[in-house]
């Protein structure tokens, strides 16, 4: 097997002049050195758009930006062709402030295209009476930041080709079938040449959506028709995949004196480096919720995606809702406090109900998890008794009480294809093998597809088989992403299921006399209405096998949106949402400006809860990174360089920084979902951010409305207040 490495650029904005490769191939080890002319297929990634390159040619745009790619007997050889390679730059001044960059004389990240690449609006009712109407109008602006994913596993692949020239790639991916279109088209083979297999992932949470090195593994075994292994530092991880967007949130709100909202004007303005990516779906999902929870009559909501030479940014944990939701939240508390009212009540008065029209033109099918998600919380916080505490031992200590709420989409959205495929084969002592091509990162979703499997069929669940992703003999579930794999691949694998119950239940009633329609498969045996029988699931399948009957089932589901869907909606609206609610008592030390959070609460509407353990992992594993986003996690670029490109300077939280988190669930039954599950992978890290900020805010009685809360921020802001 070969080493595989990359050659990144050295400006974040460049011409090139010329590139030489010569003494990097003299150096003894190195079989292949590829650059842009020796790509046989398309030299482009073509996540959505075909803006992003595998290999530049001729322009850098950003510090992540591959000039070649090197494969060697070992590491040491890989490295030094890497640093023989010659590359002539003359550097260019970029643009790396989004604000710039939007102004109409601004320099262009692309000479033939406007910086702002695109413009959403998305209006519902009369935003001028709205505002007409309201006693109160809050006006404030906010700021997010670039974020890490910071994933313990850093991107991978290793590729080979098989005997007939087919491709075979390993890689940590989210999406081994896009993967697998994306690699042959640069491979320019044949979808069925190129096999992709996504064992377990070591974290993801949308770095691993967008392809990374697995593409330019390939083209290195397929050039030197050997093994190759291309793993990127973690150095590399930091400088080239994408980010969570920095946005600039300009928020108005009018209300009624009673606290009844009118009326909103939501302006986010995200910062998606030079290459769209998932940049434009990023904005837009931020547009379609910037609303929250809560039911507003007039609003306009828009959001700009905007180029610039700083790092790309697209798919992370929450899609752009914790963006958006720091915004929603912070500006509620702006109202409450204007209004005089308590938060609670403020959020309770305006929550959303079943039946109401969103503003982009959904009807809301269910939504009675708002109410009862903050109603729990404040129980289970103690939110009423909260200022009857003691006061803090030290007079530099305030003490502070925040809420916040979410909403978050389930899927990926009308007029986009929302599918998922499963395949089960039941063998004759019962037991079950599983395909299915949704990628676990951590995530639990095979233990949840195995369960939904052996409760459809009436099996331990130990008694599942479930085949990681292999594009050569697991089915198409699309991306992991969106919250979407317990409630796509969920109903997935329950029709594939239904082709084996179905020959169980004849068996069953051959054997019985009984009806199938009055029989059940439970726990491993055979049930009349609540009497267990003394047939077995395996039993029944071994005659089941003996007659011939269907044993292989293959499922297939769509997302469905019942309803109306009015012409003037968002096209991209979706229909099944989650909702939370959390709630942060907060310690700010005035001497140190540090935070620390004393007490945590959170509640969340899953649907039905399938594995409780694993959704209560979630919401933690959620709030966790939800800290680091509030209190310390930052991505420091300067003139579109990242400074901090290692865990020792970009910090996360550990176990010492996390505080008890006390969790609830609400589970209100999703008609159409899987035994009426929803899902949970992104909403816990919604609230987290505005909780804190809200409760920090209370503390000190000033307005926070930038992420994150470092005491460095903290102390500037308290000085300037």
């Amino acid at each position: 097997m070969l080493i595989g490495k990359l050659l990144y650029t050295r400006y974040p904005c460049a011409k090139i002049l010329n590139i030489n490769t010569i003494n990097a191939l003299e150096i003894p080890g190195v079989i292949a050195v590829l650059t842009h002319k020796d790509v046989p297929g398309e030299n482009s990634y073509k996540y959505w758009y075909d803006d992003h390159p595998l290999f530049v040619s001729d322009t850098v745009v950003y510090q992540g930006d591959i000039i070649a790619a090197v494969a060697a007997e070992t590491e040491e050889a890989a490295i030094a062709a890497i640093n023989a390679i010659e590359v002539d730059y003359t550097p260019c001044d970029g643009i790396f402030d989004v604000h710039d960059a939007m102004k109409p004389n601004a320099r262009r990240v692309w000479p033939d295209r406007d910086n702002v690449h695109s413009h959403l609006v998305i209006e519902r009712g009369d935003l001028k009476k709205g505002f007409a109407d309201a006693d109160v109008v809050v006006d404030h602006t906010y700021q997010t930041h670039l974020v890490e994913h910071a994933f313990m596993e850093t991107e991978g692949a290793v590729a080979y080709t098989e005997d007939d020239k087919s491709m075979v790639v390993y890689t940590s991916s989210q999406t081994p079938h896009r993967d697998r279109k994306q690699i042959a088209r640069a491979l320019n083979l044949p979808e069925n040449m190129v096999r992709v297999i996504t064992p377990f992932i070591g974290g993801a949470f949308g770095g691993k959506d967008e392809a990374h090195v697995q593409i330019h593994a390939a083209l290195l075994a397929q050039a030197t028709n050997r093994p190759v292994s291309l793993i990127r530092s973690r150095e590399e991880s930091f400088l080239t995949h994408v980010k969570r967007h920095p946005v600039t949130i300009h928020y108005q709100t009018g209300a009624t004196k009673d606290g009844k909202l009118t009326a909103i004007h939501v302006v986010s303005i995200g910062d998606t480096g030079p290459y769209v990516g998932a940049g434009e779906e990023v904005m837009g999902a931020i547009a379609s919720v910037s609303f929250g929870v809560y039911k507003v009559p007039d609003a306009r909501l828009e959001a700009y995606t905007v180029l610039t030479n700083n790092p790309i940014c697209g798919a992370f944990r929450g899609f752009g809702v914790p963006q958006i939701t720091f915004a929603i939240e912070r500006q509620m508390d702006h109202l409450a406090n204007k209004l005089n009212m308590d938060p609670v009540e403020l959020r309770l008065k305006n929550c959303l109900k079943t039946g109401d029209r969103l503003p982009t033109g959904i009807v809301i099918r269910e939504a009675g998890g708002i109410k009862a998600s903050i109603e729990e919380a404040a129980k289970t916080f103690g939110w009423n008794r909260r200022k009857e505490e003691s006061e803090p031992t030290r007079p530099s200590q305030y003490r502070g009480w925040g809420v916040a709420c979410t909403l978050h989409p389930v899927g990926l959205g009308h007029n986009v294809e929302d599918h998922a495929g499963a395949a089960i084969d039941m063998a004759p002592d019962g037991s079950i093998t599983l395909r299915t091509g949704a990628a676990d990162m951590g995530q639990g979703v095979h233990t949840i597809l195995a369960q939904i499997a052996a409760e459809t069929l009436g099996i331990k669940v130990e008694s599942v088989k479930v085949f990681k992703p292999d594009t050569s003999v697991t089915p198409d579930a699309g991306p992991s992403v969106a919250t979407r794999q317990s409630y796509i691949s969920g109903n997935a694998v329950i029709n594939a299921a239904q082709p084996i119950r179905k020959s169980l239940l004849l068996v069953a009633s051959e054997e019985t006399g009984l009806k199938p329609e009055t029989l059940s498969l439970r726990g491993g045996y055979l049930h009349a209405e609540d009497e267990q029988l003394n047939y077995t699931v395996s039993a029944l399948a071994s005659k089941a096998h003996q007659r011939n009957l269907p044993m292989h089932g293959d499922g297939y589901y769509a997302m469905r949106f019942p309803g109306e869907f009015p012409v003037d909606g968002y096209p991209y609206a979706n229909h099944v949402f989650c909702y939370g609610t959390q709630m942060a008592k907060v310690l700010v030390d005035l001497e140190t400006c540090e935070v620390t959070i004393e007490d945590f609460v959170a509640v969340h509407d899953v649907g039905k809860a399938i594995n409780p353990q694993s959704v209560r992992g979630q919401i933690m594993g959620g709030i966790t990174q939800g800290i680091g986003y509030s209190l310390m996690e930052e991505l420091i670029v300067e003139n579109g360089q990242t400074q901090n490109l290692s865990l020792d300077s970009y910090l996360i939280p550990t176990s010492k920084d996390v505080p008890r988190i006390r969790t609830k669930l609400v589970e209100i039954y999703e008609p159409d979902g899987p035994y009426g599950a929803k899902g949970i992978g992104e909403p816990p890290i919604n609230p987290t951010a505005p909780a804190i900020a809200n409760a920090v805010s209370d503390a000190l009685g000033i307005p926070i409305d930038e992420l994150p809360i470092t005491p460095e921020k903290l102390f500037e802001l308290i000085k300037h207040t």
